[in-house]
């Protein structure tokens, strides 16, 4: 624009004043004041004045506002009353005395719905129909919630559909979800629980009768913050048809606000909007969003302004006012058929049309056509260009192939319907880009599983960095090939957001990628189940990106039923047994290639070099035999490191592997005290050391062969055979009788006996605090120790082998060492552990388990009080027992002292004592 420009005052008169009665009788007021405002350049405070430092893109948007604007002015000429021509007229085809009250009468094409009850509905039907396609609900959570037959609003519970959160209402405030796990906030008027399909059907019901009352008015109250790319009604196809109808809608409204036809009050009051500029605000979002869905960015202008150009069309001329929401549905499907489908394929084309209309215009005036002209190949001249049609003006060398094509997939009509693998693929593109480095990720965590298992204490794993295991051992160097792989995975990973059961951590890399062996510890690393959190951004991001496989699996199994059979739908293989050719490799730069090699050409007709043919089919098929020989991962059972000393797990445990594996037995009484014996004068650190080693043989044990792995095989004989490598072994595993000849049936009762000798001589000593007495009151310890007694070994019902207090004492003395040695959560029930099989002796059986239930209140941080309660219980007894035995042994030697004095003093003293019988005398 040139700076200083004067106003033609003599055509300002002429439209002003001369010809004013006759442009008011075809356009009324408002357009003879459009004519007027365009030619003064509008005041000073108008939104459209034009000014010479204006950037071009804001004199752009002003442009097509005003272009819009002049359409619907020109609806006016038409002889009756239209669909479209009714926003701006009454049915008179007259400008309205008030435009508040005249848009109120009207049904508004463009508007979202703001109903928050509605909205959400849309939004829960959209998503759980998204999830059900992906494959990621859980079987038992399928289902939809309504707040109370009284409140409409639905919900669902995102992740497994399991109810696990609590919320409020946003309509009537109570509040909804779950009290705790898969249980329902029981309140009055209850929460509705229905099935999925009858979920559905009844919001497609509050739908359906919301869409038969007249929207009318402007109610788009949402602010443009919450406009993106892919908004659309369900009666579109296609996003950008939305955003160009809803950009139509708000250059005009927009307009009339900045005319004075609207007033601030117009917006507040009656459209109840909290900004004057919030149609301001809608109308540039609009621009922008249109401006990215454009394949030629920078032209954009160029191809609205041809779009509202052929909005004189005598297809959209609909006679009738504009009062009913399928009138709205007509007009937008019409718009989008017409206007946006037929010239959304030559946006290239569309572009070089105006702009070679508008050199021609400007040649008129020069005569003779600009060098900027035959370089834009909007003009031929063999004579003086004869080499031009040699040369291609393109964009295609300086441009990404695949961003060119997703932009061109948006919208290209009807593509979800012809394309459906490509457009799912592409709709989250960078998500599942991750999956292709699942694969080094895996073999890294594997690999370290093998070398560490069992074989590092959690604290050493807290301290040691990976820089340590990168520099020391004979595997260095295979260990550092897999972990430079693991590396470069890690650090391409585009991940926000990842999710372990309920947590989900972010996704957040805080040291740099060749700080990361120096900076981090191996535990991080290292997938275990315990709670401390070390490794769990590794068990999430992992399975998370599995979880994407599998969403890509499902939905092709779902909805590409003609090229699946059942046999290969179920196929299904660990998520830690994965080859390389499991996992999709859907990479930005190979597909790029493929897409130049294979997919698309470009337009070497002159003029057309922008304009690139896409082989949308080769595209489709090609994806499709991607995905087509891929498996669902199972994500559920995961194999896990377990840290020294530490033997337990929550999916499997490694004791009953081993009694399974082998038939166990009790040893004899003799035997088990003299290894108690031998393990009193044995170090502490001895006595630890050979726990872990017996850690190491089960692993091995639990996969051993027949032949070499007898109940009667001894442990130094299984070693010499199955285990390689055993120079970390405690000397008792090999040389030293009597504990190298036990017998494998017997390995178990040996290992229950070292543990209650370790926690005796070490462990007992380093209980945590939160166990110890002196964390609880006496009344607390005496109510706890009270409560399980009387339902466990005092109870009459409980099995015969769960009687004795002995029994009891060494299985907490195991739950201590096993479980409460390991970073776990202490306010579960203690109940949980106690009916695990792999804490009790083979004489427990889980019939005997079933005998007994400790209340949940009860819990594992109790377990320490307990055992100690326990303990004293039977130090009593057994002093109690003693003095009772001393008192009869003592009983017995007074009572036989008495028999033998009764003896006596039966056969003498009573002869002695006897009366005495005179007899008479004889008198002579």
């Amino acid at each position: 624009m040139a700076p200083n420009t004067k106003v033609d005052d003599t055509f300002v008169q002429d439209i002003d004043r001369n010809l004013s009665q006759d442009i008011i009788r075809s356009f009324t007021q408002l357009g003879h004041r459009f004519l007027v405002s365009l030619c003064t350049n509008f005041s000073e405070n108008s939104y459209f004045r034009l000014h010479p430092a204006m950037p071009p893109n804001e004199i752009h948007q002003r442009l097509i506002a005003l272009n819009i604007v002049a359409f619907f002015i020109s609806l006016k000429s038409l002889p009756e009353i239209t669909y479209l021509g009714n926003i701006l007229f009454n049915n008179q085809r007259q400008m309205p005395n008030n435009y508040g009250e005249h848009l109120s009468t009207v049904c508004l094409p463009g508007m979202i719905i703001s109903d928050p009850a509605i909205t959400q509905m849309m939004d829960v039907r959209t998503q759980i129909q998204d999830r059900l396609n992906r494959g990621v609900i859980h079987a038992a959570g399928k289902y939809i919630f309504q707040c109370s037959r009284d409140c409409p609003w639905m919900f669902y519970f995102q992740d497994c559909g399991v109810p696990n959160d609590r919320n409020k209402c946003s309509l009537c405030k109570k509040p909804i979800g779950a009290e705790r796990y898969n249980v329902l906030i029981q309140r009055d008027p209850p929460q509705i629980q229905m099935s999925v399909d009858e979920g559905l059907r009844v919001i497609n019901q509050y739908i359906d009768r919301y869409n038969q009352k007249a929207r009318l008015g402007y109610h788009n109250v949402n602010t443009h913050e919450t406009s993106n790319t892919g908004d659309k009604p369900d009666h579109l196809n296609r996003p950008v048809s939305f955003r160009f109808i809803h950009f139509l809608t708000h250059g005009l409204l927009l307009f009339l606000h900045d005319r004075n036809y609207l007033t601030d009050d117009d917006i507040k009051q009656r459209f109840k909007l909290s900004k004057t500029t919030h149609l301001r605000d809608h109308f540039e979002k609009d621009y922008a969003l249109l401006v990215q869905s454009s394949t030629d960015s920078k032209q954009c202008y160029i191809w609205l302004y041809k779009l509202l150009e052929h909005l004189i069309n005598d297809e959209l001329v609909k006679r009738g006012v504009m009062n009913t929401n399928e009138r709205v549905l007509q007009i937008e499907q019409l718009i989008e058929q017409k206007i946006i489908f037929a010239h959304i394929d030559s946006i290239t084309t569309e572009i070089t049309e105006y702009k070679k209309a508008y050199a021609e215009f400007i040649q008129e005036r020069d005569s003779k056509p600009s060098l900027e002209s035959f370089i834009d190949e909007l003009f031929e001249d063999e004579k003086q260009y004869p080499l031009f049609n040699f040369f291609n003006v393109t964009a295609f060398h300086t441009t990404n192939p695949l961003d060119a094509f997703i932009l061109k997939m948006q919208t290209l009509p009807y593509a979800k319907r012809s394309y459906p693998v490509t457009m799912f693929l592409l709709k989250r593109f960078e998500d599942y880009a991750n999956i292709q480095y699942l694969y080094p990720i895996i073999v890294f965590t594997n690999y370290l599983i093998e070398k560490l298992n069992y074989r590092i204490k959690r604290i050493d794993a807290a301290e040691r960095k990976i820089i340590h295991y990168l520099t020391t051992g004979n595997d260095q160097h295979i260990m550092k090939q897999y972990y430079d792989d693991f590396l470069h995975a890690w650090y391409s990973l585009k991940l926000k957001e990842v999710r372990y059961g309920c947590q989900t951590p972010k996704f957040e890399l805080t040291a740099a990628k060749e700080k990361f062996a120096e900076s981090t510890s191996i535990a991080t690393l290292l997938l275990n189940t315990s709670k401390d959190e070390s490794s769990l951004l590794l068990a999430a991001s992992i399975k998370t990106i599995a979880e994407l496989q599998n969403e890509i699996v499902n939905y092709f199994h779902n909805n590409i039923n003609d090229v699946i059979n059942i046999e290969t739908k179920r196929k299904q293989i660990p998520l830690q047994s994965i080859r390389l050719e499991n996992i999709l490799r859907l990479d930005r730069i190979e597909l790029s290639q493929k897409l130049v090699d294979d997919s698309l050409v470009i337009n070497y007709q002159y003029g057309k070099g922008k304009d690139i043919i896409y082989d949308y089919e080769e595209i489709e098929m090609t994806l499709r035999n991607m995905i087509s020989s891929l498996v669902l991962l199972d994500t559920e059972k995961l194999r896990f490191l377990n840290y020294q000393f530490e033997l337990y797990g929550e999916n499997t445990s490694l004791i009953n592997d081993v009694r399974a594996r082998i038939k166990q037995q009790q040893m004899t009484n003799d035997e088990r005290t003299k290894l108690q014996r031998l393990l009193g004068v044995m170090s502490n650190d001895d006595i630890l050391n050979y726990l872990g080693s017996l850690d190491y043989v089960f692993t091995y044990l639990r996969n051993s062969v027949p032949e070499h792995a007898l109940e009667t095989t001894t442990i130094q004989t299984f070693v010499e055979y199955h285990i390689h490598s055993y120079a970390c072994l405690n000397d008792n595993i090999l040389r030293r009788p009597p504990f190298s000849t036990i017998q494998l049936q017997y390995i178990i009762d040996l290992y229950e006996t070292i543990e209650e000798n370790a926690f005796d001589k070490v462990l007992r000593a380093y209980v945590k605090k939160e166990l110890v007495e002196e964390t609880f009151t006496d009344k607390e310890r005496e109510h706890v120790l009270h409560v399980f007694s009387r339902m466990t070994f005092e109870k009459e019902t409980i099995a015969e082998t769960l009687k004795s207090i002995d029994s009891w004492i060494s299985m907490l003395k195991r739950l201590m060492i096993r479980v409460l040695n390991a970073n776990v959560s202490l306010d579960v029930p203690l109940q949980l552990y106690l009916e695990r099989t792999d804490l009790w002796s083979d004489r427990v059986s889980n019939l005997d388990l079933d005998t007994f239930q400790v209340d949940d209140d009860i819990l594992l941080q109790h377990t320490y009080v307990i055992l100690r309660g326990l303990e004293t219980k039977q130090k009593r007894n057994n002093q109690l027992t003693q003095q009772q035995q001393q008192k009869i042994s003592e009983i017995q030697s007074i009572e036989g002292q008495r028999e033998k004095v009764q003896t006596w003093f039966d056969t003498t003293a009573r002869v002695t004592t006897g009366p005495k019988v005179l007899k008479p005398k004889i008198r002579v």
